[in-house]
């Protein structure tokens, strides 16, 4: 079974709410749940929800900009359960992530290039998606997926995943997708979120259908969970998300899905970066992979690439 961002793992703008077909059934997964926002206080500058969500969403997508031109290196290590008698299973993955844009209308993949497995550096490795996606080519973008799918297979545990990126709950406050969701902000009994007082909690659950995660057969995967936002400038200091995929009976037993994101400021970018991301897969047959990954050596380069695949013209402006 594999749960995927989409079915090419990028962001899906949304063009409307003509398209969809009602609000998905409710379930209980555990999560933090949401709470009315009666009696809780406003930001300080008195705006409401609605506003701090707006300005979240201004903010992901100048951010997606900002960071589209830094590429990290990924410590990510996973222990898989095979059931509770066994010995686990344990890996150390050091990959490069990159963040790129792909058009002009917001959407962007988040790729891993894996280098080192278990401190054995991996054949071929090392700055591959920098150099490639450096040169500009149309079918750069091809050519990275390719490469992070190649990577995935180094994910411990049966269920293949491709929402175990950093960046993907920035997805759903996107200004294209931000009203497929419902929000609410929280009430946590104690002030601000992620250590900052002046935080919200805010959760939120996707109404729209074909939701933005797919899963077997393309069966729609309705994502939920919170965000810590600072409500002056919608930046966005912490995500958590989960996905659930029904039982396929003869096929794959029912799977949560979950992750945690931490972002913290990056002074010789001037960025808030993602610093720790912590996610789950557990199946009901009693499989689980845990997995935490850091991320740390950000740089900074530039680079434009387009998602036409078209080989450029040659000198005489003819197609090659």
């Amino acid at each position: 079974m594999s749960l995927n961002a989409g079915t090419d793992g990028t962001s899906h703008p949304r063009k409307g709410r003509g398209g969809s077909t009602g609000r998905r059934p409710a379930f209980r997964i555990g999560l933090l749940a949401a709470a009315l926002g009666a009696g809780l206080p406003a930001a300080q500058d008195g705006a409401g929800l609605d506003e701090v969500i707006g300005r979240a969403a201004a903010y992901v997508a100048e951010y997606v900009d900002e960071l589209s031109n830094v590429v990290m290196e990924e410590d990510y290590r996973q222990t898989h359960y095979r059931d509770s008698s066994a010995n686990p299973s344990h890996s150390q993955l050091v990959s490069e992530f990159l963040l790129m844009r792909v058009d002009e209308e917001g959407q962007w993949v988040g790729f891993r290039d894996a280098v080192e497995l278990n401190g054995r550096e991996l054949e071929n490795r090392g700055n591959r998606l920098v150099s490639l996606l450096a040169d500009g080519r149309a079918s750069a973008i091809a050519q990275a997926r390719r490469i992070s799918e190649e990577s995935a297979r180094y994910n411990l545990g049966e269920t293949g995943r491709t929402f175990n990126v950093p960046t993907y709950s920035l997805f759903f406050l996107h200004p294209a997708n931000v009203d497929r969701f419902d929000f609410e902000r929280m009430r946590t009994g104690r002030a601000g979120c992620a250590g900052v007082e002046t935080a919200w909690d805010v959760s939120f659950q996707e109404i729209e259908y074909p939701t933005l995660a797919r899963g077997f057969q393309g069966i729609s995967l309705p994502a939920r969970g919170r965000f810590c936002l600072d409500p002056e400038s919608g930046r966005v200091i912490e995500t958590e998300f989960e996905l659930r995929h029904p039982e396929v009976r003869g096929e794959r037993p029912a799977t949560e899905a979950s992750a945690r994101v931490t972002f913290g400021l990056e002074p010789r970018l001037n960025l808030w970066v993602p610093v720790e991301m912590r996610d789950t897969v557990a199946e009901d047959d009693g499989r689980r992979t845990v997995g935490t990954a850091r991320y740390r050596n950000y740089r900074q380069f530039d680079v434009t690439v387009s998602e036409n695949t078209d080989p450029p013209p040659d000198g005489n402006g003819n197609p090659r």
